[in-house]
């Protein structure tokens, strides 16, 4: 065999099972980050749209308030909202049958409860009705301060606080307000909070 027929044979040699070993390892290495970060991406986005959902609740909220002015004080009136405070519907419906404003309200509050813990949209698991939207743990409270001489007319402050996936610190520091009395203040690292802040004015009591 001729020189030049050895040196196109060493030329067009095939890979080692080491090599081959090698760039399957790093082929793994390289899947499983991408996994790792399709995962992350994915709790990141599933606490974004909690975010969202909260404000979007915190306004509804606020919007049924100025729709009933005269019922504002049975709104902030209530010590928590969430994790099924309302166990039943308020009669009447004030759907199909007229309601008072303090009717109206407490029938506002119940279905504000009713898509704050999920239960608006169902699904049956495993023979159990279970919630499917929602906020994870879901509390909510008000606090309101009318201007001098008023008593619905003033500062509105909505409070939604809920069970986010990560470990980072407290949203209610020890200075804060609590929806949830059943863990104390800065001790919940796994609390999310967002806060509306509103000025409500009742037109028939200026």
């Amino acid at each position: 065999m001729s020189a030049l027929n050895i040196s196109n044979l060493k030329q067009t040699r095939g890979f080692t099972l080491i090599e081959v070993l090698v760039a399957f390892v790093i082929l793994a290495v390289g899947l499983l980050a991408i996994v790792n970060l399709q995962a992350m991406s994915k709790q990141f986005t599933h606490q974004a749209m909690q975010r969202s959902l909260a404000v979007s609740y915190g306004d509804s909220i606020v919007e049924r308030i100025r729709a009933n002015p005269a019922g504002l004080l049975t709104y902030s009136g209530a010590a928590v909202v969430g994790g099924d405070a309302i166990a039943d519907e308020p009669a009447p419906n004030c759907i199909d049958t007229a309601c008072t404003p303090t009717e109206l309200a407490s029938h506002d509050l119940w279905a504000w409860e009713e898509r704050l813990d999920g239960a608006a949209a169902t699904v049956v698991d495993a023979g159990a009705t279970v919630n499917a939207t929602g906020l994870i743990d879901a509390r909510a409270c008000m606090t309101f301060t009318p201007r001098a001489g008023l008593a619905r007319t003033g500062f509105l402050t909505v409070r939604i606080q809920w069970t986010g996936l990560h470990s980072i610190s407290d949203s209610v520091t020890v200075a804060g307000t609590n929806c949830n009395a059943a863990v104390a203040a800065n001790t919940d690292r796994f609390r999310r909070q967002v806060v509306v802040n509103t000025y409500l004015v009742d037109e028939a009591e200026l």
